[in-house]
This record gives C-alpha cells, sequence and structure tokens, in this order.
C-alpha cells in the first residue's frame, strides 16, 4: 500500500479525516434512531461503515496521487478539495437512505443530504483552482464520485416514483460512459486517456443536480413537479448529449 511509503503528514492527514467521519457517521446513526427506530438506524450505520470503509481503503492505496498538478509534488495533507470530493462519495449511500425514509413521508433527510453533496460538487473545484491544491488524484476522482452519487441518487429517486426510469437511465449512461470508454482506451492503447473538466461536462452535471433536487423539493412540499418536469428533462437531456460529444470527439483525438 502506497500509505506506507509516504511521508508522515499525508498518512496522518488520511488518519485523521478517517476517523473524524467515522464518528460523524455513528453520531449520524444516532440521529436516524429518533427517528427511524432501531432497526432502520442499524442498518444505516452498517452500510454507511462499510462503504467509509471502502472508499478509506482505495483512497489510502491512492494516497501517492496527491500530486499537486502544478508543482508536481506530493502535498502534505489531502486538502479540502480531496476531502469534498470523498464525502461526496460517501452521500451516495445517506441519499439512498433519505429515498428510503422519503417513502414514509420524511423527506428532509433526502433534500438536505442530496443539496449539500450537491454544493459540495462546485465547492471542491473553486478550492483547487483557487488555492492552486488541484491533484491528480482529485482530477482522475472527482468525475468518478459524481457519477456514483448521481447515479444513484436518480435510480434512487426513480424507485420511489419522483423521478421517470428513463431519466435515471440516462443519467447512469452520462457518467458510466465516459468510464467505459476510459477502459477500452486502457485495454487498446496500452494507456490512459487525459480527463478534463469540459464546459458541457459541467452544465452536465449542473442539470442533473437541479433536476434531482428540484424533484425532491416539490415532493417534499407537494407540489406539482410535472408541471416544470419537461423543462427539466429537456435541460438533461441537452446538456447529457453535448457531454456525450464532447467526450467521444475528445477521445478521438486522443486515438
Amino acid at each position: 500500500m502506497q500509505i506506507f511509503h509516504l511521508n508522515d503528514e499525508l498518512r496522518a492527514s488520511w488518519l485523521r479525516f478517517t476517523a473524524l467521519v467515522g464518528v460523524a457517521i455513528v453520531i449520524a446513526a444516532a440521529v436516524a434512531l429518533r427517528f427511524a427506530g432501531i432497526t432502520d438506524a442499524s442498518w444505516f450505520l452498517a452500510t454507511s461503515l462499510i462503504w467509509w470503509a471502502i472508499l478509506s481503503f482505495d483512497l489510502a492505496l491512492h494516497l501517492g496521487l496527491m500530486v499537486n498538478l502544478e508543482s508536481g509534488e506530493l502535498q502534505h495533507s489531502l486538502g479540502w478539495p480531496n476531502r469534498l470530493t470523498e464525502l461526496r462519495a460517501l452521500a451516495a449511500v445517506w441519499v439512498a437512505w433519505g429515498a428510503h425514509w422519503a417513502t414514509s413521508g420524511a423527506y428532509l433527510p433526502l433534500v438536505l443530504v442530496f443539496g449539500l453533496a450537491a454544493v459540495t460538487d462546485l465547492l471542491d473545484g473553486w478550492l483547487a483552482r483557487r488555492g492552486h491544491a488541484s491533484t491528480r488524484w482529485g482530477r482522475l476522482y472527482d468525475p468518478i464520485v459524481d457519477g456514483v452519487f448521481f447515479s444513484v441518487a436518480s435510480i434512487s429517486l426513480a424507485v420511489i416514483g419522483i423521478l421517470p426510469q428513463w431519466l435515471a437511465a440516462l443519467v447512469t449512461l452520462r457518467y458510466a460512459f465516459p468510464i467505459a470508454g476510459g477502459i477500452t482506451f486502457l485495454l487498446i492503447r496500452r494507456r490512459t486517456l487525459k480527463v478534463r473538466h469540459t464546459p458541457w461536462g459541467r452544465a452536465s452535471s449542473a442539470g442533473i443536480a437541479l433536476t434531482v433536487f428540484a424533484a425532491a423539493a416539490a415532493a417534499s412540499l407537494g407540489l406539482p413537479f410535472h408541471d416544470i418536469a419537461p423543462f427539466f428533462y429537456a435541460l438533461v437531456g441537452i446538456t447529457a448529449l453535448g457531454a456525450f460529444v464532447t467526450i467521444l470527439v475528445k477521445g478521438i483525438e486522443q486515438v
């Protein structure tokens, strides 16, 4: 594991972050116990801790990617941009639980968790650019985490009937397409694709985030989302198409 061959500061930063989030998960489970009961709270705690253990272990394996893109040097801490990205990955499980609790009329966890997690998608990139703290890890993992989080969110809302199933499938395809393309490129060309954020990619993620949040918020307030749904669905479709075309063109240029 790379964690055993890195500087003490980075290793300590990973350990502190992992432990603090573990404590936060236990506190969140205690809150869930008060309104969801012992069974749901226990499963929430177990699934959250297991998912966090997987994420933390993967992060430990790839701490060597915490290389600053500007200086080329290994960072001495994870940095807030990368922490926010990792927290968004954890939020995928919490959004699924929020959708489960929404079926009983408790929409606040769903709306709150999704809203805060979606904001981290804006903050991590902004903080990385402002603080000149962009890393190889962030460049690689940010789009993967976006795919996991938004796919789980859209599928969860489709399962409980808030979003149509075709939209959840489109969102999942939108994020799976570049990942599958990157794996195919690696197998054929024996090298990785250069990952870059594009205006269409950012617009697509923003459109998906707005649509999912608007649908969840409308359901929580008892408002008729179907009246404005066509606008949001068109936004997701158009920006997703733009992202597909951009990814395809960028991939062809690197062949």
